[in-house]
């Protein structure tokens, strides 16, 4: 153990292990098949080294890199951020690879932030997938399925035939999220002993992915909890809540769920509590903002609200659905998911309604 390990917590050491060992192995240069991929013998070490990545007990020993599939991810993921690169048929680590390795804390940052793999659409599943993990509780596939799903319906994707991703699409990018985490010691996954043996896992965020991400009462900070006045429609609000370390963005999204809108349009919010207000209190979609805008990627706990507090926010510039927000409390976490919706009072009217053909 170097002298750098000796004051690294011992939870970014467990996570940062596989990728340590992958880049150590490298140093001297790993193997590669013909393919390109890491040769059978790295493949079945790391099998022996991580025997949940893969159950020798039911399949045998592993042959090939992609029967590994968290070893794949691994593989990929040094690669894309140019820690290991390949010099003919061998796998040999960078000099940022070397630098990284050397300090695990810095090689937690960056592979935490690859979790989306340098994708934007992928960043957004992730970004579902980890607001559905902090909650503190353990979950199944097929609740990070629909979490990820019901974020992305919100959002204007659409695939290269022009269509909407569906179920399934969003489902495999899940599965690719969730294999990176693991492979980055962020995620961790174990049996279900309610469901079938192959399919039936839950999966956390461990130790470090906690570090990293936040997640729990113990370090999810305060919870904001605001009144939404839909301003367009009488007798139309909600009840939302975000936690502090959230972006405004989080708010963003829970009043689109609050009255049903479908994330397709700019947005602001102005801290003077006025629509087009002040220029200096304006926070809006981040979405390459102008130099002199204040993107909503931004803390909500950093914005030095007091309860009272009024926000106003305007969603699609054109129609202007205007929602006027008040700070009604500022409470503990409870463990519970955030962003989410609280209460709704009404019905809001369909974001587009029906026009009439025979004007």
């Amino acid at each position: 153990m170097s002298s750098a390990d000796e004051v690294v917590a011992p939870e970014v050491l467990a996570a940062t292990a596989p990728a340590r060992w992958l880049l150590d192995q490298a140093e001297a240069g790993v193997p590669l098949t013909q393919t390109y991929a890491l040769a059978r013998v790295v493949v079945r070490e790391a099998a022996e080294r991580w025997p949940g990545w893969w159950d020798a007990e039911l399949f045998g020993p592993p042959h090939r890199e992609a029967e590994l599939a968290v070893l794949e991810a691994l593989h990929e993921g040094l690669r894309r951020l140019r820690l290991v690169r390949r010099g003919g048929r061998r796998l040999l680590t960078t000099a940022r690879g070397r630098e990284l390795a050397a300090d695990p804390g810095a090689l937690l940052q960056a592979l935490a932030a690859d979790l989306g793999a340098g994708d934007a659409f992928t960043e957004s599943v992730a970004v579902a997938v980890l607001d559905a993990l902090r909650g503190g509780e353990s979950c199944d596939w097929r609740e990070l399925d629909a979490a990820a799903f019901a974020r992305v319906r919100r959002q204007p994707w659409a695939g290269p035939d022009g269509a909407p991703p569906g179920e399934r699409d969003v489902g495999a990018v899940v599965g690719d999220v969730l294999r990176r985490g693991e492979a980055y010691g962020l995620v961790e996954r174990f049996p279900d002993p309610a469901q079938p043996r192959l399919r039936g896992h839950r999966l956390a965020l461990s130790p470090a992915g906690r570090m990293v991400f936040g997640g729990g009462t113990a370090t999810a900070g305060p919870v904001y909890v605001f009144d939404a006045t839909l301003a367009n429609v009488r007798g139309v609000r909600a009840r939302i809540a975000v936690r502090g370390d959230q972006h405004l963005t989080a708010l963003h999204d829970a009043i689109q769920e609050a009255f049903g809108w479908l994330d397709d349009h700019l947005y602001s919010f102005w801290l003077d509590g006025r629509f087009w207000g002040d220029d200096d209190t304006e926070y809006t979609s981040p979405v390459t903002p102008d130099e002199a805008s204040h993107t909503a990627e931004v803390p909500v706990s950093e914005l030095d609200l007091s309860v009272g507090a009024k926000i106003a926010y305007v969603f699609d510039f054109g129609d202007e659905w205007r929602v006027r927000l008040s700070l009604r409390a500022i409470e503990e976490a409870d463990g519970a998911r955030y962003p989410r919706v609280v209460t709704r009072t009404g019905q809001a009217p369909p974001q587009y309604p029906d026009v009439g053909l025979d004007d």
